[in-house]
């Protein structure tokens, strides 16, 4: 999928200000746009707008400068007022909401760039033209999900979902691609940092281990209608360590525990770290 021309007009820019997405998941999929942007701008001070309970996850990442949370219940005008402040020349609108392009406005900052969506594009001096082919996340039935399974059990993903829209992560590359940034794609990237990663091993027991270490996260907020059946992990799971004798730690909320359990049983036969 072709980015939208690149805004001709574009001045000096010396602070951006990107509006973050909401959710965890879709954060971690800005990611690729968002070190694009900073190929695009090395010298530039990025900062970073989300929702307070995100702040952490953009600590001492390279695309990011700073990080402003939104506290839970702050107004449209609290949040343009911490904008303000900043003195910003660009934002940059990530999620589609009338509020994130309204915050901006609001603020005064003098370029908005984002997606054309009803109700906000007053507000942004570039809407730009919406992505049609954008395959967008959604919730699956249990049915849909088996039905998939069963059409293809080696790949529940079948050929004609690869080959159906782009993923949503080019939603965003497109969008600083309109900043002359690159927007072919990259991995999501979030970065850790030695200690992290040290406490991470002694927190799970892990430090003298020596190897692969894989995470399965079965779990989902809405339960089946968005995750794998057990079995399919388990498969998945027990073939993987063949191939790679990996140590596995299975990853989830409250709610996950007794799936998460019921992995841990089927695979308990795997060699321990």
């Amino acid at each position: 999928m072709n980015p939208p021309a690149p805004i001709r007009d574009l001045p000096s820019v010396r602070r951006i200000i990107v509006r973050g997405v909401n959710w965890l998941g879709d954060a971690v999929m800005t990611t690729p746009a968002l070190m694009r942007l900073r190929e695009r701008f090395p010298e530039t001070h990025i900062a970073l707008l989300a929702p307070a309970k995100l702040k952490e996850l953009w600590l001492n990442h390279p695309a990011v400068n700073e990080t402003i949370g939104i506290e839970v219940g702050e107004s449209v005008f609290q949040v343009a007022a911490k904008l303000r402040a900043g003195h910003y020349d660009l934002a940059l609108v990530l999620p589609n909401s009338p509020r994130s392009a309204i915050e901006s406005w609001l603020a005064r900052i003098p370029r908005r760039v984002g997606y054309a969506r009803p109700w906000r594009n007053f507000f942004l001096t570039s809407a730009l033209p919406s992505p049609t082919a954008v395959n967008a996340m959604r919730k699956r039935s249990l049915a849909e999900i088996q039905t998939l399974i069963a059409e293809n059990p080696e790949s529940p993903t079948s050929s004609r979902a690869q080959t159906g829209p782009a993923h949503q992560t080019h939603d965003y590359l497109r969008l600083v691609g309109a900043l002359g940034a690159n927007a072919a794609p990259l991995a999501p990237h979030l970065a850790v940092t030695e200690t992290e990663l040290n406490d991470a091993r002694v927190k799970f027991g892990i430090a003298q281990n020596s190897r692969p270490i894989f995470g399965l996260n079965p779990g989902a907020e809405y339960g089946p209608a968005k995750r794998w059946p057990a079995s399919q992990f388990i498969a998945g799971a027990r073939e993987l360590q063949k191939k790679t004798d990996c140590v596995w730690l299975i990853l989830g909320g409250k709610t996950d525990i007794a799936l998460a359990e019921e992995i841990r049983l089927a695979i308990s036969d795997l060699p321990a770290a």
